[in-house]
């Protein structure tokens, strides 16, 4: 499957429906290499008071709809990772500060929801780079509602990890929305902009 040159996605972050953050992911074309940026900052409060703040940024590159390499900073409210990951022509190579280096199959990919691929293919967890081996159930089509209130149809799939996840995606396999639980129970959810 070919990797299509992808636009440009930006989504709020939600929790309880109250804005906490943004989670954006810029594509660009460099040497017959599809490059995707991700930028993602969600700050938790109580009035003035920051509760939690979680920044994540990663960089991927993929050729000919083959996902080549990754590298990833993360602070999860004070913990801090890296993560770098690279596919030979027999495994993908993972290597973090959280845990010792692991081999994947080939076709593994990050757990990065912007590639359909994610539900489809072995995956790792491109904050910590620790192997993923979800179930996948497939829901079929819904309507999505996006920032700007149209209403598009998406197929869901729900990744069984601990918590579920929920990932959407358009006609043109474009991410379009994502649903889980944050750790206290409330309802995390990620609105595509239009």
């Amino acid at each position: 499957m070919t990797v299509p040159m992808m636009p440009d996605l930006r989504f709020d972050v939600l929790r309880n429906n109250s804005r906490i953050g943004h989670h954006v992911i810029k594509f660009r074309e460099e040497n017959e290499e599809l490059i995707a940026s991700i930028a993602v900052e969600i700050s938790v409060g109580f009035g003035p008071i920051t509760l939690y703040r979680y920044t994540h940024k990663v960089r991927e590159k993929w050729r000919d709809g083959a996902f080549l390499s990754l590298e990833s900073v993360t602070n999860d409210n004070g913990k801090h990772y890296r993560v770098s990951a690279a596919r030979t022509e027999d495994n993908v190579i993972v290597k973090s500060s959280a845990a010792r280096q692991t081999m994947l199959r080939p076709e593994a990919v990050p757990l990065t929801h912007w590639n359909k691929l994610c539900v489809e293919r072995p995956l790792f967890n491109p904050q910590d780079g620790a192997i993923m081996t979800p179930g996948v159930k497939l829901h079929g089509e819904e309507t999505v509602i996006l920032g700007d209130g149209r209403k598009v149809r998406a197929i869901r799939y729900s990744l069984m990890l601990q918590p579920a996840l929920d990932d959407w995606y358009d006609s043109a396999g474009h991410w379009t929305a994502l649903r889980t639980k944050g750790w206290d129970g409330s309802v995390i959810a990620y609105r595509r902009a239009a």
